[in-house]
């Protein structure tokens, strides 16, 4: 893996810091990850074979000839090493349970060889739940290149636990 610590990992939290309920959680507040991922074109093409072995993955040649001209990462690539940064994203413990899904998926340009990738998270919004003791929590999840530039995004419904009455 190509991972970079841009700055040592996040601890793992205490278990005397208080539990962050969804009432508690800071909404708009940009967070990015502790660590960055080197695309190499070892990696696109490692992934592809075994997960989507779409020519312009796997193939110089073929990728040369593509609107992209060059060789670049599978979707799905790019949304793994999204969701493995997410978790260098300096964080509390929460009061988190299960993701309810992702919207708005979005691809918004290629990653290639020696693109330099981080996660970027932002608490959007809180939702009530079916169930009175549980808030949804909607996060906006971005891959961001070298210059800054988005190259994949989601929204990450997570169901979350109210502070107890």
């Amino acid at each position: 893996m190509n991972l970079q610590n841009e700055t040592a990992p996040p601890a793992p939290p205490s278990n005397d810091a208080p539990i962050k309920y969804w009432e508690d959680i800071v909404l708009g507040q940009p967070r990015e990850s502790a660590q960055t991922f080197s695309l190499t074109a070892q990696a696109i093409k490692a992934f592809a074979l075994d997960w989507d072995p779409f020519g312009p993955h796997i193939d110089e040649a073929v990728a040369a000839r593509s609107p992209i001209g060059e060789l670049f990462a599978a979707g799905v690539h790019l949304l793994s090493i999204l969701i493995r940064l997410s978790h260098t994203v300096p964080h509390e413990e929460s009061s988190s349970i299960a993701a309810r899904g992702w919207d708005q998926v979005r691809f918004h340009r290629p990653a290639v060889a020696g693109d330099i990738l981080r996660a970027r998270v932002t608490q959007l919004e809180r939702q009530d739940d079916r169930r009175p003791e549980r808030g949804l929590l909607v996060a906006r999840f971005e891959l961001l290149n070298q210059r800054g530039e988005v190259v994949v995004s989601f929204l990450n419904n997570v169901v979350m636990l109210r502070r107890p009455v």
